[in-house]
């Protein structure tokens, strides 16, 4: 509760003023002390840090080291690995992919798609923190795309499709999910995936 002079300069809409800096809340409180200023302090340098380490900025491989891609056949598939979550699975397809075009592609749909032999477009994988991978124009690429199958879409034949290039990720033989331990991924270099 105010008294005397500043009472009454309230009264008479008067700005206060107060000369004593222990009132003054900012003036007492030492940030470097604070434990809330530390723990933002750490989790900004953690962020950061996460930003500027993350490998797989681009989702792709890098440049091509291999036998080059030709023009009959811009894309080729090297390895596919297999995790199952449950109910479904998360594929990663490796291949390389020459750009032929002017322009540079993005790697998502509708430039690239993973196709079951019914038709059925299956859903890519998609991380916020992992861009879709971009093949520059006139160059070839190593590249690394994600999908999330569902059991469904093991019972059939996938194929890989970049703009007008294709090739066969998965035989037609029916794959059975249940076979395959849960978080264990398995790979293959060829189309007939056997355990």
């Amino acid at each position: 509760m105010l008294q005397g002079p500043a009472r009454r300069a309230g009264r008479l809409g008067h700005n206060l003023r107060f000369d004593n800096d222990r009132t003054n809340s900012y003036a007492t409180m030492k940030f470097h002390q604070r434990p809330e200023v530390w723990i933002l302090l750490l989790g900004c340098v953690l962020a950061v840090g996460w930003v500027l380490m993350d490998s797989s900025g681009d989702s792709g491989l890098g440049p091509a080291v291999g036998p080059p891609v030709t023009a009959e056949e811009p894309l080729r598939l090297y390895r596919v690995t297999l995790e199952r979550d449950y109910g479904n699975a998360r594929l990663d397809i490796e291949f390389r992919y020459q750009n032929a075009s002017p322009r540079p592609i993005t790697l998502q749909p509708p430039d690239a798609k993973l196709i079951t032999s019914a038709g059925a477009e299956v859903p890519p994988f998609i991380l916020a923190v992992s861009p879709a991978p971009v093949v520059a124009a006139g160059t070839t690429q190593d590249v690394r795309l994600r999908y999330w199958l569902e059991e469904d879409h093991l019972k059939e034949g996938l194929t890989l499709q970049i703009r007008d290039a294709s090739v066969l990720v998965k035989a037609d033989a029916p794959f059975d999910l249940d076979r395959l331990e849960n978080g264990k991924p398995e790979s293959w270099t060829g189309i007939d995936w056997k355990l």
